[in-house]
């Protein structure tokens, strides 16, 4: 049984070609998905402006990923936008999925760094302010940085080179698949939830609940499985 990726890319610039692409190569080891969101799309506008609205692409991709799990985010960092770009994207992209897998790609991967330099200029900045401006790039859980002609390359290269999924991840990606549906049974501080939000709250370990709620379900699991077998 093949393993099933599904990936987000976000960027200013249609990429259906790399897309299909994309689905070429991995056809034989994967069952492939892509979803694209391109930043310059008219909806994606702020009202009577050309500028986009962080506010509509944080609520596009909230509603795309809602009933799937995303195994990898990869997003432009230059986003023909004055002041937005791949950073912002990023910080939505966490805030949404906390653990979620990151590449961000760039024509000019020292403009990343002048970024979170702010101020500094890159030619003069100190060790020390070179250290922390990457320590500010590992909060942001960027498993690579490569440039926007070699993203595609290092994508196939990580999918072909994951691990199988875990338990874990399937339990996450058989939650989001039915992520309208509301709980109702088996342990009360959660009824009323949405299997979606349970993901989140997994996800994002916000709450002990769900500690309790998944400890719960394995042992109904178990108790199942002893008295079929019996």
């Amino acid at each position: 049984m093949k393993k099933k990726v599904t990936v987000l890319i976000i960027d200013d610039v249609d990429q259906s070609k790399i897309i299909d692409a994309l689905n070429k190569q991995l056809k034989r080891t994967c069952e492939f998905e892509a979803i694209s969101i391109r930043t310059t799309d008219v909806e994606l506008r702020e009202d009577g402006s050309d500028h986009l609205d962080v506010i509509k692409l944080k609520e596009r991709i909230k509603d795309l990923i809602s009933s799937k799990h995303i195994n990898w985010a990869l997003t432009d960092f230059n986003l023909s936008e004055d002041d937005i770009d791949g950073i912002d994207v990023v910080e939505i992209l966490t805030e949404l999925r906390k653990n979620l897998k990151i590449i961000m790609y760039s024509g000019n991967r020292k403009a990343v760094v002048k970024r979170v330099l702010g101020k500094v200029k890159l030619q003069e900045a100190t060790e020390e302010e070179i250290v922390e401006a990457v320590r500010k790039l590992m909060e942001y859980q960027i498993i690579d940085y490569v440039k926007r002609d070699e993203y595609k390359d290092k994508l196939i290269e990580l999918i072909n080179r994951d691990d199988e999924p875990t338990v874990h991840d399937y339990f996450l990606e058989q939650l989001r698949q039915h992520s309208e549906m509301e709980f109702k049974s088996c342990y009360a501080p959660l009824k009323g939830k949405t299997l979606g939000e349970i993901a989140d709250m997994i996800e994002k370990q916000s709450d002990k609940r769900v500690d309790s709620w998944t400890q719960e379900l394995v042992e109904q699991t178990i108790a199942y499985l002893i008295k079929i077998n019996e």
